[in-house]
């Protein structure tokens, strides 16, 4: 029987009250998003931003349905106990009792207490018997009947936690096990369970010194005791960040990977590149092995929410939301942009608000903007590994960002130290680039080559 988590979803399948018709969430960080019985989509909370000049934040308990068979937005109010606004909490739907539990995340509210969600009877029950702390960004696994292994997170201080609890579902319980070996601490990390023989994996995300973690580890659900996992087959590093994982979803052994920024082994930060791609990992005769999918996702940089969805022999994701774009100036960009992809057919889409109706990535660079610039010197071009800037009159640079044919921003860097600019982690193609300088704006065309 197929088990669906999501590393940093909070849940709802509730009804009762509309609000509105086709209210697309607005713009959000964090969020969870989920589906149930592969029939409709909830997007719950998450971090916004208001209106004001301030640009303030602050976490919300915002939940919309989504109904894939009209294309229609809905934002509802649950019955029962009232969901907390939080970020990135955990969410576990269960197949066997038939009902959800949403747990962690960091809460507008000091609330250590889980929820679960009866589907057919549309109540939510606030529970006390909730162990650890608020966190987000903690791993969860489906070890069988009725029981799941939760592990890691980020506490509201930034720290990473090391702990480890497993939670029942039938008797709501949640009991302490062995902390992650030799106190490694984890957040935004990914778990793949083999139920068969009792093991549960966990690997990636962030350590709790901040750093990128790639250790694979083994823990035994019997002897409640851990190992050091096997090497994962095909694993990429170079493309695995600190938000790596950001969403993933167990198929019978298997989970997938998607977006974050581009690991990088140089001690400089100020060049950020973000990932198009998409991985499964799949357990084989006891064995990880990593498998790239796609190159072409929208780049996902952190806080995405989404899910999978079975239809009609294919697997769906929806995607929605998360951080567009980092600077290290304030330009800080959160979207509601909302996308699927079909593994059958490899296609990628974007739902159009407008029309309501799903087509091709909507995009944002207008293409004759990016002529030649004749105050703007990028050489070579075509490249390969490296391209140099040169801007006229020595202008100081602020910022360089590099989006691809969608539109969609894949790089940026910030204070500028040197017009050389390594390309080698961006694929074959045509990308856009725009220069900002202390007193102008350029923009240019590149092409990529092997």
């Amino acid at each position: 029987m197929k088990q669906i988590i999501s590393t940093i979803s909070f849940l709802t399948i509730l009804s009762l009250s509309v609000l509105a018709q086709n209210q697309l969430p607005n713009p959000r960080y964090g969020a969870a998003v989920v589906h149930y019985n592969d029939t409709a989509v909830y997007i719950y909370g998450g971090v916004v931003q208001d209106n004001s000049k301030s640009n303030n934040t602050t976490s919300t308990n915002d939940l919309y349905h989504y109904n894939p068979s009209n294309n229609t937005f809905t934002k509802i109010t649950p019955s029962g106990d009232e969901l907390p606004a939080a970020c990135g909490a955990f969410m576990a739907y269960d197949h066997n009792t038939g009902k959800m539990i949403v747990l962690g995340g960091l809460r507008t509210v000091n609330d250590n207490a889980f929820y679960t969600f009866d589907p057919q009877a549309y109540i939510v029950s606030k529970k006390t018997q909730q162990l650890y702390s608020q966190r987000r960004c903690i791993s969860g696994s489906y070890t069988g009947g009725e029981k799941w292994l939760l592990s890691g997170g980020q506490l509201a201080d930034g720290t990473a936690s090391s702990a480890v609890y497993e939670y029942n579902a039938s008797t709501l319980i949640f009991t302490q096990k062995s902390d992650i070996p030799q106190g490694t601490a984890l957040y935004g990390h990914t778990s793949i369970s083999d139920t068969l023989n009792n093991k549960v994996y966990i690997f990636g995300g962030l350590n709790g010194s901040g750093t990128n973690n790639f250790s694979c580890y083994e823990f035994n659900t019997q002897n409640n005791s851990w190992n050091f996992g096997p090497n994962i087959q095909n694993y990429p590093q170079n493309e695995w960040s600190a938000f790596a994982a950001t969403g993933s979803t167990l198929l019978d052994n298997e989970t997938f990977i998607i977006g974050g920024q581009k690991y990088s082994a140089k001690k400089s930060t100020n060049s950020i590149a973000f990932s198009t791609n998409l991985y499964t990992v799949k357990l084989v005769n006891g064995n990880l092995v990593g498998k790239l999918i796609t190159t072409n996702l929208p780049p996902i940089i952190d806080g995405v929410g989404w899910c999978s969805l079975e239809a009609n022999n294919d697997t769906v994701f929806y995607m929605f939301g998360g951080i567009s774009s980092i600077t290290m100036t304030g330009d800080t960009t959160y979207t509601n942009n909302f996308y699927r992809y079909n593994q059958t057919t490899q296609l990628i889409q974007q739902y159009d608000t407008t029309q309501q109706t799903w087509g091709g990535i909507i995009s944002s660079i207008n293409e004759t903007e990016f002529s030649e610039n004749i105050n703007l010197r990028v050489y070579p071009n075509p490249a390969t590994n490296e391209i140099i800037i040169a801007v006229p009159n020595n202008e100081r640079i602020e910022s360089i960002k590099i989006y691809n044919q969608n539109g969609l921003l894949v790089k940026q860097i910030t204070n500028i130290d040197k017009t050389n600019v390594n390309i080698s982690d961006l694929y074959t193609g045509v990308y856009f680039i725009r220069i900002d300088t202390e007193k102008n704006r350029y923009l240019s065309k590149l092409i990529k080559k092997q």
